[in-house]
């Protein structure tokens, strides 16, 4: 009587044991699936389900997250964008308008995911500055493409992906997030939003020179940077993968070429 409960006891355990192991396996094909990059229309109003999956900077960290994005929306954060009017002025002072425009209209449309991004900052014990780079590289690890106020055939977009005939040249956060399409400064615009809902300090600037637009944030580090009323705010670069905080890419590293559009004035 004995070995037979011994044996059933036996049995039980071994069952115990592959069914953990069975749900552990289980459980990391989900997340491989859930940090897959891309997105589903999950109606036919065209809204949105979206993975992503990104890494950081010194690819020591890896992140994922999920978030939903409703058409609607979208288009209407395109009409307010289509309306803002501006006045002549300097080059970094009609964007910085723009800007302010867009960030402001656009906070109360993407606090999801500045939630999101601080679970996961709260999970993984981040500090207030692998916090940023967190923010930072979600928009990194973004493929880069084109937003044209043209049509897309009448510009060299380089094999990169095109949006064409949208006023501005930029979308707006909510766009952004929507439809993955992203510029120089529809990037930094985002990001922006972001971290100053995060409490951080950051700075859109930008180049007529360049063509260009770029974060620029201050946080105590070294390496390029502009000073602004006292405080330094250095360079980030947030069209592609690996660019650390400090450090101009080198086809448009003449800081003298960079005016502030937009700093949070804090």
């Amino acid at each position: 009587m004995k070995g037979i409960i011994r044996f059933l006891f036996f049995i039980v355990v071994v069952y115990t044991l592959l069914t953990s192991v069975i749900s552990l396996l289980k459980t990391g094909e989900v997340d491989k699936e859930y940090c897959r990059d891309g997105f589903t229309v999950i109606n036919t109003e065209n809204d949105r389900r979206h993975q992503r999956e990104w890494e950081s900077v010194n690819y020591s960290k890896s992140f994922c997250a999920s978030y939903e994005s409703v058409e609607k929306v979208s288009l209407e954060a395109g009409k307010k964008r289509n309306d803002i009017i501006y006045e002549l002025d300097s080059y970094e002072n009609v964007w910085g308008k723009i800007y302010r425009e867009l960030v402001l209209d656009s906070k109360r449309h993407i606090d999801f995911l500045v939630d999101s991004l601080q679970d996961i900052s709260l999970q993984q014990q981040l500090s207030r500055e692998e916090l940023a780079e967190l923010v930072v590289t979600f928009v990194q690890d973004i493929p880069y493409s084109y937003v044209r106020v043209e049509d897309c055939s009448e510009t060299d977009n380089k094999g990169k992906p095109c949006i064409g005939k949208i006023a501005l040249g930029l979308l707006s956060p909510y766009e952004f997030l929507h439809s993955l399409y992203g510029d120089c400064d529809t990037r930094a615009v985002l990001i922006y939003t972001i971290l100053e809902e995060l409490a951080f300090d950051p700075m859109i600037v930008v180049s007529n020179e360049y063509a260009h637009a770029m974060l620029a944030l201050n946080m105590p580090t070294a390496g390029d940077h502009l000073t602004y009323r006292g405080k330094n705010y250095y360079f980030w670069e947030t069209t592609g993968k690996g660019w650390p905080l400090g450090m101009l890419p080198p086809n448009s590293n003449n800081v003298k070429y960079w005016k502030v559009a937009l700093v949070n004035e804090i």
